[in-house]
């Protein structure tokens, strides 16, 4: 190795080591949807990032979605997925098919975050009812708005270095599983543990002024310039809802959230650990934290 090389390197390690003090033994939520999950390339750059995590003190928690999985399962069965208002309508038996892919995407998870040399648990209903959740119309059938989480479990799966696996599912109170928006879980975890920090991982780069344009990434935003963004349409259609979840995540006591673009390798690594970041977060002003 080239005396250069060898510096860069450690010049990176350095920079990393104020994030690392800050974040020791802190809890991360991570949620990882669409296309990444379907790339086993990218999937295990992500996932090695979670097992670095853990080895250096941080404690990440994974949120998983499955909806192209299921789609796909649904497709085979001769099932033509309906969907009301954005979200999928969930009959009992697209729920079979729901529970059954989301667990074995859910295992697939686990078993390759053992493979590479890490610990982790699946925290799959009815065996693990982490999120607690009601009906949340009743014309989507079997669909789920969370309204709880069970953080002392949680908790102690993290704190004996096992990164806990969550599926997007919620249990009521009689143990009716509800297929659940997989960003409404991430946020459900983060708020009811009032995390440092949640990243949503997808093939969404960040807020862009222009869409088309990665080179137009903006790597900070507050609240008042994501409302602003949203007035003059450069935030506009799906993204939304999420920027609305991640300002209401901050009001609950989240300190940052990160919207990064899981396809880059290791992003989440460079979204968290250097001052340019990959991505964009969202936080109050300096002055409100």
């Amino acid at each position: 190795m080239r005396f250069e090389e060898a510096t860069n390197k450690a010049k990176v390690l350095i920079e990393a080591l104020p994030y690392l003090k800050q974040f020791h033994h802190h809890y991360m939520v991570v949620k990882l949807g669409g296309t990444p999950i379907e790339d086993e390339q990218i999937l295990d750059s992500l996932l090695t990032d979670l097992v670095w995590l853990e080895q250096v003190g941080i404690r990440p928690i994974l949120v998983h979605g499955g909806g192209t999985r299921i789609s796909a399962a649904m497709e085979a069965a001769g099932l033509e997925p309906t969907f009301h208002e954005g979200r999928r309508v969930t009959d009992e038996q697209t729920m079979e098919i729901v529970q059954r892919e989301v667990e074995a995407l859910n295992m697939h998870l686990v078993n390759r975050l053992l493979e590479l040399d890490g610990a982790a648990i699946g925290l799959v209903p009815p065996r693990h009812c982490i999120v607690s959740g009601t009906q949340l119309d009743k014309n989507l059938g079997l669909v789920g708005n969370p309204n709880g989480i069970d953080a002392a479990r949680v908790v102690r799966y993290a704190s004996r270095g096992l990164i806990p696996v969550v599926p997007p599912l919620s249990v009521d109170r009689d143990g009716t599983v509800y297929n659940t928006n997989a960003d409404d879980i991430a946020l459900a975890i983060a708020t009811g543990m009032r995390v440092g920090k949640l990243v949503f991982c997808s093939t969404v780069p960040g807020v862009c002024t222009d869409p088309n344009d990665p080179e137009t990434l903006i790597s900070s935003l507050t609240p008042a310039e994501v409302r602003d963004l949203v007035n003059k349409e450069i935030i506009k259609g799906g993204m939304i809802p999420k920027v609305e979840s991640c300002l209401g995540a901050l009001d609950k006591g989240v300190d940052k959230i990160h919207i990064v673009n899981a396809e880059m390798p290791h992003a989440l690594l460079l979204e968290i650990f250097t001052r340019e970041g990959v991505g964009t977060q969202i936080c109050l002003p300096e002055t409100e934290r």
